[in-house]
């Protein structure tokens, strides 16, 4: 009896799991399917399932509409956010992580109600102030932007990375002649190499997702992806093989990274527990 009420239970659970994975896979796809068809097989009120693959939507984001600049435009400002946000969160995590600093956990707990503030509430301050120091549709502040949006996350995170390195470790590598520094780079960065992965995974893929400050204070020259979706909604209609492809295209980047570092994030996500 039992026996068979742990089979029955088993069977529950994996009939969640693949009900959420539809839940979660299906729009994925459906936008894959939408972008391989003609305008006429993407507006039929009966679904089409099987139709003739075209990749005109492909061709007319990239080459007619210049998506491919926003795509560059995406990643640049992304992946410079992300190396900033981890290692300015590097220099903030370590010295509250392995040292008893008088009022650290103020600090660390002021550090992330910054996270919690919505975006819209400081945008317009925001879009005041770069616009009186005329940086508005520039790099600069995206990066920046996406480095104070990204810097609590990676902090925290690391802060449970440091916080699970023994200290006896760094005292070895002190007592064989390392300087802090070279302990540091030696020693601690090696095996918190996961946890790196883990924070600068996330950090790039909440700003490469971006849109409030990219639609703010982005413009013509600097117009990231999610931002550059907005063209293919018109008031006239939707061009939804159009909107489709460029969605693909913005998905795809994201899969591929991580789908290959997917074992060291889930192996630094496990040993970053925060401790109190």
């Amino acid at each position: 009896m039992r026996h068979h009420r742990s089979k029955s239970g088993l069977t529950l659970q994996y009939a969640i799991v693949i009900i959420a994975m539809l839940c979660f896979v299906f729009p994925i796809v459906w936008m894959i399917l939408t972008s391989l068809k003609n305008e006429n097989d993407a507006f039929t009120a009966v679904p089409k399932w099987l139709f003739a693959v075209t990749w005109d939507n492909y061709r007319t984001v990239l080459v007619e509409r210049e998506f491919a600049r926003f795509l560059l435009n995406s990643f640049l400002v992304s992946a410079i956010s992300t190396v900033a946000s981890v290692i300015l969160g590097c220099g903030i995590a370590y010295p509250f992580a392995r040292y008893n600093l008088k009022g650290g956990k103020n600090v660390l707990t002021w550090i992330l109600t910054l996270r919690i503030v919505p975006p819209i509430v400081s945008i317009l301050p925001i879009y005041l102030v770069f616009s009186k120091i005329g940086l508005l549709d520039s790099y600069i502040a995206l990066v920046l932007m996406y480095t104070f949006m990204n810097l609590p996350l990676a902090t925290w995170l690391l802060y449970g990375f440091f916080k699970d390195v023994p200290g006896e470790i760094e005292e070895s590598a002190l007592v064989d002649g390392n300087t802090r520094f070279t302990a540091f780079f030696r020693v601690i960065f090696p095996i918190i190499g996961p946890g790196l992965v883990s924070a600068g995974l996330l950090s790039f893929i909440f700003a490469w997702n971006e849109f409030l400050f990219a639609n703010i204070l982005s413009g013509p020259h600097v117009r990231t992806a999610p931002v550059g979706l907005n063209e293919y909604a018109t008031p006239v209609s939707v061009l939804w093989g159009q909107i489709a492809a460029a969605g693909t295209m913005i998905i795809i980047p994201i899969a591929i990274i991580t789908l290959i570092l997917q074992r060291k994030m889930v192996s630094g996500l496990t040993m970053g527990a925060v401790k109190g």
